[in-house]
């Protein structure tokens, strides 16, 4: 089945609908405390003297700080996507776009480190995959290929390996392609398999 010929493929890497009813509930406190403490700092700004409207100035700069922070966080959690078209994988963050082709990128995966309550390593590796994709001279992108609960549904990781084989490379870079498309494609078949 070509992928082009039926538009892009949209990978399940985005924030499940729990997350953002999550992000949305956190956005209360988050948004609503700094914008209630900056408009009484604003009130007391215009009911003081001009001498101490610096200083209130200067105290509404953590809240809003906080809230920047926070609408950056919330906004790439809504925004974040991937979809491939044609071996292209397109990635949407907050404010950007980045593509790569995975068939010319140099392509690895990888897992973290589990780590304990008191967080030490404890040399397990977690179910959290990863597939990093880079292009010479361009910017690395990640996708996270399983969440807690599952892997991308088979069909993604079998689109994913089958773009990655379709390159040619030499080298080191040819054998850790090859070892990541196997790996997306054993998962594709069977996701109970132990990940390395």
């Amino acid at each position: 089945m070509s992928i082009s010929s039926h538009g892009p493929l949209k990978l399940s890497v985005g924030a499940s609908t729990g997350m953002k009813i999550g992000a949305t509930l956190l956005a209360i406190p988050f948004v609503g405390v700094p914008l209630f403490a900056i408009s009484k700092l604003e009130q007391a700004v215009q009911l003081s003297a001009e001498g101490s409207s610096l200083d209130s100035q200067i105290l509404m700069v953590p809240f809003v700080v906080v809230l920047v922070v926070f609408l950056v966080v919330l906004l790439g959690i809504f925004r974040f996507r991937a979809e491939m078209e044609g071996g292209v994988v397109e990635v949407h963050g907050a404010f950007t776009t980045r593509r790569v082709d995975l068939a010319r990128a140099h392509v690895w995966l990888d897992s973290f480190p589990e780590c304990s309550r008191a967080r030490d390593l404890t040399g397990h590796r977690l179910p959290y995959l990863y597939l990093y994709a880079q292009e010479p001279g361009g910017r690395k992108i990640l996708l996270r290929l399983r969440a807690a609960r599952a892997f991308l549904p088979p069909h993604e990781l079998a689109a994913l390996a089958g773009a990655i084989e379709s390159g040619h490379r030499t080298g080191a870079d040819a054998e850790r392609a090859a070892r990541a498309a196997d790996l997306l494609r054993r998962l594709s078949a069977d996701p109970a398999i132990k990940v390395p």
